[in-house]
């Protein structure tokens, strides 16, 4: 049987061969005689937890030992023939509903020459799948919704933070029925509205010019030496609310900040209490500075401002450039060299929704947001990940100095189409890192998680 060879999926599993290790996203059997009732129930549960996990692959011909190392397994069937698309959507057909479309290619090993089968699961359902029917020894039993769990592993959801997940994922890939639904609910401009458009954009700009003005003065007059002075990049977030304001004043302003939901352990807009961080009024706007708090760094050496007139800015330096901070492991790359794969999704996702919920207290509903975001300080450096919960495949470099974007987003889109605006936020930063492009659900996934606060 001559197998044709998936580029893409060529690509991803070269070095995956040489080194695999188990994810949320890929998971290995060994072989497995397509004629057993039971191997053909183990593949179906493992493609079924993949669908609902948003996609996924299933690789054929691996094996762990008990130190939990995977290597090619014994038991090479002659042929690879029953490994077919046809015959894996067969089980599909049988075992799930509802059925959904796997397909399979064949990864060639780079040094042994041999195939293995890797089935797709593409995660596009629009609801959850479950199984429809189980097999004498339970292999796969009926009536579960299978999904992937930290382990990793394939088992039917635990609490509601699981089903909360399996649902927001079938909810987006129905994202174009929503989308538009929510299109009469996002007001298209006259022409007579350009030069206002073209207005707020510039009062935007002008907050946020005026804003790093502020920080770069304060961050010059750091030590040389000082943990919290920037020096080799930083990412900016900006925002106006544009609606009907309620008039709150800066103290009841100050009020809301300080009980904004928490998604990360050091907040978007923290607001701390000790005299030399706390915030201050300057220039008509809460403004506050984090360069010496107790244990000062770059992570942690926030400037942001908060206007009445519903302007926000936020100013961060990279925790990628202080890993002494982070997993030891990655201490070896130097700083100024890196920017983590996932960190942007989780700023940019965090800037928004604490954004849209301090608007909600300073605006009426049906308020607007025009958004800006910067990374300055990319040139040279690489996407890399801090865990294992991403696999990154290749050098991606940025050759770019630096990257805005720019977006104007109605409230419901932020509080009902999170990812897809991260995503259009975000998606010229990644492009700039060699034209990487994230993979299908990872806007979903990774602001699932923060939302959750699970780093699993």
């Amino acid at each position: 049987m001559s197998h044709l060879l998936n580029r893409d999926i060529n690509s991803q599993f070269e070095d995956w061969l040489i080194s695999p290790m188990e994810t949320l996203n890929i998971e290995a059997k060994g072989w497995l005689d397509m004629d057993d009732v039971e191997s053909k129930g183990t593949i179906a549960k493992a493609l079924i937890a993949l669908e609902n996990h948003g996609g996924g692959f299933l690789v054929i011909g691996f094996t762990e030992d008990s130190t939990g190392v995977l290597s090619p397994g014994r038991g090479r069937p002659q042929s690879l023939n029953q490994f077919g698309t046809d015959e894996v959507n067969a089980i599909i057909n049988k075992y799930a509903e509802p059925p959904f479309h796997a397909h399979v290619t064949f990864q060639r090993h780079p040094k042994s020459g041999e195939e293995f089968p890797v089935i797709r699961a593409p995660g596009s359902s629009k609801v959850p799948v479950r199984s429809c029917s189980e097999t004498p020894k339970g292999a796969i039993k009926n009536k579960v919704y299978y999904v992937r769990r930290p382990g990793p592993a394939s088992e039917a959801p635990l609490d509601g933070h699981e089903w909360d997940a399996l649902i927001r994922r079938c909810v987006m890939n129905q994202r174009g029925e929503i989308v538009e639904i929510l299109r009469s609910f996002i007001p298209t401009p006259a022409q007579g509205n350009l030069a206002a458009i073209v207005d707020e954009s510039e009062a935007l700009n002008q907050f946020s010019s005026d804003s790093f003005a502020r920080w770069a003065k304060i961050n010059k007059g750091l030590e040389a030496d000082h943990p919290a002075k920037i020096k080799q990049g930083f990412f900016s977030f900006a925002c106006r609310i544009i609606g009907k304001n309620k008039g709150l004043n800066l103290g009841e302003i100050l009020t809301v900040i300080q009980g904004l939901r928490r998604y990360t352990g050091w907040p978007i807009f923290v607001a701390l209490h000790q005299p030399e961080s706390k915030p201050y009024l300057k220039d008509g706007a809460l403004e506050a500075t984090l360069t010496h708090i107790k244990h000062p760094d770059l992570a942690h050496a926030d400037f942001w401002r908060v206007s009445p007139d519903g302007y926000f800015y936020l100013l961060r330096g990279y925790q990628e450039d202080c890993l002494e901070t982070l997993a030891e492991n990655h201490k070896v790359r130097s700083p100024g060299t890196g920017i983590d794969l996932t960190v942007p999704v989780w700023r940019v996702a965090e800037f928004l929704l604490r954004s849209e919920e301090l608007a909600r207290s300073m605006y009426e509903d049906g308020f607007t947001m025009l958004v800006r975001c910067q990374w300055e300080g990319l040139e040279g450096r690489e996407l890399f990940v801090f865990n294992s919960r991403r696999i990154l495949f290749d050098n991606h470099r940025c050759e770019a100095l630096n990257v805005i974007t720019e977006g104007r987003f109605t409230q419901d889109a932020i509080e009902n189409l999170l990812p897809e605006v991260v995503k259009k936020l975000t998606n010229s930063l990644y492009e700039h890192f060699d034209f990487y492009e994230p993979p299908e659900k990872f806007f979903d996934e990774e602001i699932t998680l923060m939302r959750t606060g699970r780093l699993a």
